[in-house]
């Protein structure tokens, strides 16, 4: 089991969307038939675009890092941004999160906002084939400070991507929510979450660092930060 004093959010998603991070932040399931099982037995949640997603309680983050990391299995769709996670906010003068493969592309973007305006640090064709609609670890850590953010395909670097102007850390107390940016507009279609993490880190570690927390987490070992 991980556990550390910056892992925010832990969902297993065996059979419950219990917080193993040991800040009690479980969370609340919304819709029918959502779990299932993966390939090697472990359990999932399937999101079926219909109004599936995990709400979470308010919770409020610091540092100056978001790294997410997750076991996802997710297809193509013309219409329907895949949300990952997100907390319901994509205003343009406060930090928020929203993680998703946007509708219509093959592309992994972190969205975030500059308190002028909100843009994205886009990983191109992240999930180009042969990683369409199979089972691939990803992990992102999106450095505020340094203004670059990490894209990792099962525990290998794939991007790194400047962010523009200077990024606003998402520090508001709010609800987020796993598996939808707003439960009625932007749901994951067609896609399987499963150890779901949210950590968040006072600075950047190396990238000799960070490469191996990738590959550790993906393993299910605890990280070394």
């Amino acid at each position: 089991m991980l556990w550390s004093r910056n892992l925010q959010l832990h969902y297993p998603f065996q059979n419950t969307a219990l917080d193993y991070s040991g800040n009690a932040r479980n969370g609340t399931v919304n819709g029918s038939g959502v779990y299932a099982t993966k390939p090697n037995g472990g359990r999932c949640l399937y999101f079926d675009g219909t109004g599936d997603y995990v709400k979470t309680p308010s919770f409020a983050l610091s540092g100056t890092v978001a790294v997410f990391a997750a076991d996802v299995r997710c297809k193509f769709n013309a219409t329907i941004y895949q949300t990952l996670i997100a907390d319901n906010n994509s205003s343009t003068t406060v930090g928020y999160i929203w993680l998703a493969r946007y509708a219509n592309t093959n592309d992994l973007n972190w969205r975030y906002a500059d308190g002028v305006l909100y843009t994205g640090a886009i990983a191109t064709n992240f999930f180009a084939a042969p990683y369409n609609d199979v089972w691939l670890h990803l992990l992102v850590a999106c450095d505020y400070n340094g203004k670059n953010t990490y894209f990792y395909r099962n525990g290998i670097l794939f991007a790194t991507i400047a962010m523009t102007n200077t990024p606003v850390f998402p520090t508001t107390n709010r609800v987020k929510y796993v598996g939808s940016f707003n439960p009625t507009t932007y749901p994951l279609t067609d896609g399987y979450l499963a150890n779901v993490q949210l950590w968040t880190l006072a600075t950047m570690p190396a990238a000799a660092q960070m490469l191996a927390n990738a590959n550790r987490i993906m393993l299910g070992m605890n990280p070394i930060w």
